[in-house]
């Protein structure tokens, strides 16, 4: 009887074993991390994590920010959070890879909170609550009620109703849910417990860059010196600690933005400039642009412009010409014109060199400002005007106009003008004046529109369908004359 009862309880021993067991593995499997009812680990990732820093600027307030972190992960559902990262980014331009294993880290879904607490959104969050005045040392419990953008407050101070009470206020425990900083967060999902080297990439406003150019002329006239500075505007609400910088010059194309575009926090601009001597940018072709590249690494503060050189040519050989022409052109409707009608201008001054090794130079130029100075023969220098390049790939011709000659002018006259039907004839007397003490070599432009033809004495070469240049050299202390007529066809 006993062996018979021993016999049966074995079984059940052995069904009852197997069903605890049936009911622990699914309950491990659910706490590993394999299970949808898995509890969220939640990662805070700062900047202390960052490994790696690369920050590439375009000349059209846009930046590419590529920002590695080391992050420890936890097997499942992992809610990272990232501060530390532009205010003025794209959310939608945002990626995340791991460099560690790709394949073990998936990406659920990612969020950008840049709602930062402010005193007027701190205090919306209490309207109704219990909160403390304190006035000449007294604490007082007040219901608030309201408060105005200003962050003017109306409260409820023992049944009497207070506008703008004085003193200083305390509130209770920050709400849940508020942020004190932008942050990314971020929902991974992990296979196992790893420690991941994540690259976090995105585009961001709030990043420029230009071009400025000082070009210090000899006392000659015959060459100069010309310095390239690059000037970094970083309004996008992070420093870039550590960073390998890099500039991209050229127009790329982007679309309109769809709707309107959320700014940045406003701030108070702190202007510093960092002159950094020992380091120039490296340019390197790349893709339809150029890329300058700067060795090593470099900080670029939130609120800061930072200055780093660009180039630096000791000696271009340079000319300077002379330009005359009208600021207006000539129309077949203009019908103003008399016989005797004359105008005075003055001559433009324009400052040339070619963008080539032979002369000194031969390096692709960043679009920006040039400022010119002059070197006098007792040694100092003066500043004698300025002009924008746009981008300049080399071996082309650069000319800049620095300002209008004093000594070198030109007088229009009309001689002769006349419509017969549908055509018009003019007769002009271009006088070009040298009060210098030099002798001087004038392009005299002149610019025409619809069906014409000229005739004149003076050699003169068509640039184009409606312009037309007389080159001629004009002794110091004299006077040229240019004289051509003018026949215009209208339909």
């Amino acid at each position: 009887m006993s062996n018979k009862a021993t016999m049966c309880r074995v079984p059940f021993a052995c069904l009852f074993i197997l069903i605890v067991a049936l009911i622990i593995a699914p309950c491990q499997y659910v706490s590993a991390g394999g299970g949808d009812d898995l509890e969220e680990t939640k990662l805070e990732v700062g900047t202390e994590e960052r490994k790696d820093m690369s920050l590439t600027v375009y000349n059209s307030d846009i930046a590419l920010v590529k920002d590695t972190r080391m992050i420890q992960f936890s097997r499942g559902l992992n809610l990272v959070e990232l501060s530390g990262l532009a205010t003025s980014m794209d959310p939608t331009s945002v990626s995340f890879a791991s460099l560690t294993d790709p394949s073990t880290l998936r990406t659920v879904e990612h969020n950008f909170d840049y709602g930062v607490v402010t005193r007027q959104t701190l205090l919306e969050k209490y309207i109704g609550e219990r909160i403390w005045l304190i006035v000449d040392g007294v604490r007082m419990s007040a219901r608030l009620i309201s408060v105005d953008e200003q962050g003017r407050l109306i409260v409820d101070l023992e049944g009497r109703i207070v506008l703008d009470p004085q003193g200083s206020i305390e509130l209770p425990p920050l709400p849940s849910g508020f942020i004190t900083r932008p942050t990314l967060v971020w929902h991974a999902e992990a296979e196992r417990a790893q420690e991941h080297e994540v690259e976090i990439t995105y585009l961001t406003g709030g990043l420029n860059w230009s071009a400025d150019y000082v070009c210090i002329l000899d006392d000659k006239d015959k060459s100069c010196a010309l310095t390239g500075w690059v000037t970094l505007d970083n309004k996008s609400g992070t420093t870039y600690r550590d960073a390998r910088l890099k500039l991209i010059a050229g127009d790329i194309h982007r679309l309109a933005e769809a709707g309107p575009v959320r700014s940045a926090p406003k701030a108070m601009m702190v202007s510093e400039s960092a002159f950094d001597t020992g380091m120039g940018f490296e340019e390197k072709p790349g893709f339809e642009y150029h890329t300058y590249a700067l060795p090593g690494k470099t900080t670029v503060a939130n609120n800061q412009l930072k200055q780093v050189q660009l180039l630096a040519a000791p000696r271009v050989q340079s000319g300077k010409l002379y330009f005359l022409e009208r600021t207006t052109s000539h129309y077949v409707y203009e019908r103003s014109l008399t016989p005797g009608q004359s105008e005075t201008i003055s001559a433009k001054t324009v400052l040339e060199f070619v963008n080539n090794e032979e002369s000194g130079l031969g390096l692709p130029l960043p679009a920006g400002r040039v400022r010119a100075y002059k070197i006098s023969s007792d040694g100092s220098m003066d500043f004698i005007g300025e002009d924008a390049i746009s981008h300049t790939p080399r071996d082309e011709t650069i000319r800049l106009y620095v300002g209008d000659a004093f000594d070198v002018i030109g007088e229009r006259i009309v001689t002769d003008f006349k419509i017969i039907e549908k055509s018009r004839e003019e007769a002009y007397c271009v006088k070009v004046r040298n009060r210098k003490d030099e002798d001087v070599e004038v392009a005299v432009v002149e610019r025409f529109y619809g069906d014409w033809t000229i005739s004149s004495p003076v050699p003169y070469e068509k640039w184009d369908a409606n312009t037309v240049v007389f080159r001629v050299k004009v002794p110091r202390g004299s006077e040229v004359e240019i004289l051509f007529r003018l026949h215009t066809e209208s339909k």
